[in-house]
């Protein structure tokens, strides 16, 4: 059912609506961590790197896909806390339509340009070379399902319904599992096995999300009759995703420059790096879902024109993320070593993601603020501010560690 977020406890309305986000973003996580365990239990270390190795640019991929997703969710939530229905239709309409043609642009780069970048930039070692590649292509194929998908939890979290989410990923989480061990074990395709069940199972949760928005909410489905507007809603709704594409993409694109980084300390450290990843996306679930929640919470707000609260709920969300960040951090720092073992990694790979996990989880509070503050600036339409920040910290992420790498304390270059 539709949520306003405009009345009640701002706690309340913002952690009840983060709570079946962060069921979300974990089952999600959770099978790209499927992946990697069955990539590197099933086929091998060196597999598992194959597969990490591709990690910055499917990020990159992901982050356009979100950020057209974001753009959706800010202008639908703002039409919503406004009242404005035709609007919302309107909105609705166009963003997939625009999903539909960045897709088909986006899939064809990204098949012009993978060879070039795992060969010629990303230097990716011989042996994880056609892994590699045969990954990324087939993951690639999955791009229209991302993005009907993100433009699909977009809408639905406008209209403060996070639970439709956790119904989505329950069953691409185990249907990508499922798929996983059946492509590997039984049909023995390798990583191309464990793409093509991460490209299907996308395509289950896209279509299970659209099938949810038909039966929950028929009114919110898009029609032809609307596309009459999509000159102004297109303008609107790419004003405000390539601000937050430029902000996440610029992120992307840093992990990609300092994959190649670490493709020069060799493979012990793109082994232990894949895991590694693997295990702070975990850490990072809670600053993720508070960036999701507080972005629709402000936009609704703000389209009720509830400024005081807006502001109220935002310093609640400061509050909660940084305390939950913390206490998984401790968590963590704890069980370090058990949890990268998952990933059947040892010897000096395990201890080079030891290393670098343990630096990251002391400052991992840090980045929950600004993601919560990013959020809250883009559901209140401002994305310029999140944009400059994005490029301030790969700029200095990037100083450092070409700096770092230089000296004796080099394995923290991947910070």
């Amino acid at each position: 059912m539709k949520k306003d977020m405009t009345e009640g406890r701002e706690w309340s309305s913002i952690l009840l609506f983060s709570l079946p986000i962060m069921g979300a973003n974990l089952l999600q996580v959770l099978y790209n961590l499927a992946d990697s365990v069955i990539v590197g239990n099933l086929i091998s270390a060196t597999a598992l790197g194959a597969v990490g190795l591709t990690s910055s640019m499917t990020w990159l991929l992901t982050a356009i896909c979100t950020s057209i997703g974001a753009g959706v969710n800010i202008a639908v939530a703002q039409y919503f806390g406004a009242k404005k229905e035709t609007n919302i239709q309107e909105s609705i309409s166009v963003s997939y339509l625009i999903a539909v043609i960045a897709s088909i642009f986006l899939t064809a780069a990204c098949f012009l340009a993978a060879r070039p970048v795992i060969f010629g930039f990303l230097q990716a070692p011989e042996e994880m070379r056609f892994d590699s590649m045969a990954y990324f292509l087939i993951y690639s194929g999955g791009i229209i399902f991302q993005l009907l998908y993100n433009v699909t939890y977009g809408i639905l979290r406008a209209h403060g319904d996070s639970r439709g989410a956790l119904i989505f990923l329950m069953i691409s989480a185990a249907l990508n599992i499922v798929l996983d061990c059946v492509f590997i074990s039984v049909f023995h395709m390798g990583v191309s096995g464990a793409a093509a069940a991460t490209v299907i199972a996308q395509a289950g949760s896209a279509i299970a999300s659209f099938l949810y928005l038909r039966h929950i909410f028929p009114d919110l489905l898009p029609k032809r009759r609307y596309l009459y507007a999509w000159k102004g809603q297109g303008a609107l709704l790419m004003r405000l995703s390539i601000p937050i594409m430029l902000q996440t993409g610029v992120n992307s694109i840093g992990f990609l420059i300092l994959q190649r980084l670490i493709n020069s300390f060799g493979a012990p450290s793109i082994e232990g790096y894949a895991a590694m990843l693997k295990v702070e996306q975990l850490a990072h679930i809670p600053s993720q879902s508070f960036n999701v929640a507080i972005s629709s919470f402000a936009g609704q707000n703000i389209g009720a024109e509830k400024l005081d609260r807006a502001r109220r709920g935002y310093r609640t969300t400061i509050l909660m993320g940084v305390l939950i960040s913390i206490s998984i951090s401790i968590v963590v720092l704890l069980f370090d070593r058990p949890l990268l073992q998952i990933f059947n990694i040892t010897g000096e790979s395990l201890r080079r993601a030891k290393e670098h996990l343990d630096i990251l989880m002391f400052f991992i509070w840090t980045s929950t603020i600004t993601n919560i503050t990013c959020g809250f600036l883009q559901g209140a339409g401002d994305v310029k501010i999140p944009a400059a920040s994005g490029f301030i910290n790969l700029g200095i992420r990037l100083a450092l560690s070409f700096l770092l790498a230089l000296t004796p304390v080099a394995s923290a270059a991947t910070m």
